[in-house]
């Protein structure tokens, strides 16, 4: 039976499939798709090869674009399967590794530049961080995509790839308004879910009360480098004592060593609260396709949880069984505080982040249906 899903290659266009898979994860590095159809002859036609290049579709609107990593045909006595795998254009930056290059003072462009073009991702589009990179290091063995990355997270950004295979480098903004709803009820208000399962996860093994980011000063021919910069943040919600020291040797500044202990205390809180969710077909009740950072507004009173979350990560799936959607979602507003627009960025001095405990609470009481 067709699919919504098409899958491009050289100008030849499939959609109907036994089964497909198509993965994006914010902080995955490459966006990953699997599909698999019959067929009636192994032989296949010269341009369905690995190291193509594809598009995948929902009916008009481009999902992602990518290569073909792999193919893989398996016959049986009723006919032939063909699987095909592959990934989006980050894979050529994650598989393949990045020039030596260490240099004062270089920006992120140029780095994109050096590392990203001469693997054919020519096409960037960054939103400038307002930290300075004083140096950005690329050792042997690093891949391309390492590089950028840890470049990016030195001015508080992330980099991703659009659907139209454009290299994307900012931070979230949180000033979106909400994107799509996701709803649980039980009783009477069941006739309005739009939520096949639903669950809500709280894990703490990653979450800290207080973080310490240890620095390095510079020396001379007649002193050593001392750890003589240090900043602190404090998890206002921890419920006990769990200290954490960081050696950052590249932190120069104590702006830069704060700035970083809020980053790693606020990523705790963020991984401490997941919610999970499938719901049917692909698209949101406005119409748009679930994407990573959307603005999601979860209602379930049965799970004593209403609140704003960031989508983190989705899974198309279909194929002879119906077409569904899973869904990660992650606190909103809690990741890279300090360089998000409308993020819960502080103050100079040390303080305690406001993302405590009391934020995660529910604020719905738990139905009684």
């Amino acid at each position: 039976m067709p699919s919504n899903i098409t899958l491009t290659v050289a100008g030849h266009t499939h959609n109907d499939w036994l089964r497909y898979s198509i993965d994006s994860d914010f902080f995955a590095p490459a966006d990953a798709w699997q599909a698999s159809l019959g067929i009636t002859t192994a032989s296949l036609p010269g341009w369905l090869v690995p190291w193509a290049e594809v598009q995948v579709r929902h009916d008009d609107t481009l999902i992602m674009t990518g290569r073909i990593d792999g193919i893989r045909r398996t016959a049986r006595k009723d006919g032939f399967e063909l699987e095909l795998t592959g990934r989006d254009l980050a894979a050529v930056l994650l598989d393949c590794s990045a020039p030596l290059y260490v240099r004062r003072q270089a920006t992120l462009p140029e780095l994109c530049r050096l590392c990203a073009a001469p693997l054919g991702v020519t096409m960037h589009d960054i939103t400038p961080g307002e930290l300075p990179y004083r140096r950005i290091t690329v050792e042997p063995g690093m891949s391309a995509w390492d590089a950028i990355q840890q470049a990016a997270e030195g001015s508080g950004l992330w980099p991703w790839f659009t659907p139209d295979g454009i290299l994307r480098i900012a931070a979230p903004d949180y000033t979106r308004p909400v994107d799509a709803e996701l709803r649980l009820c039980a009783g009477t208000d069941a006739a309005r879910n739009n939520v096949l399962t639903l669950a809500v996860e709280e894990d703490i093994s990653r979450r800290y009360s207080e973080i310490t980011v240890l620095g390095q000063s510079c020396g001379d021919e007649l002193e050593e480098a001392r750890t003589t910069i240090r900043a602190s943040a404090r998890d206002s919600g921890a419920a006990y004592k769990r200290p954490c020291i960081v050696d950052a040797g590249s932190c120069d500044t104590v702006a830069e060593a704060r700035k970083l202990a809020r980053k790693r205390l606020a990523d705790g809180i963020f991984e401490s609260l997941r919610i999970s969710a499938t719901v049917a077909g692909h698209v949101t009740s406005a119409g748009a396709l679930w994407e990573p950072g959307m603005r999601v507004h979860v209602y379930a009173p049965p799970l004593a949880v209403e609140r704003d979350m960031m989508l983190t990560r989705r899974t198309f799936r279909g194929g002879r069984e119906g077409t569904f959607t899973d869904l990660q979602l992650k606190p909103w507003g809690v990741w890279l505080p300090d360089t998000s627009k409308g993020g819960r960025a502080g103050k100079d001095e040390e303080e305690e982040l406001d993302l405590g405990i009391d934020w995660f609470q529910s604020t719905v009481a738990p139905s009684a249906d």
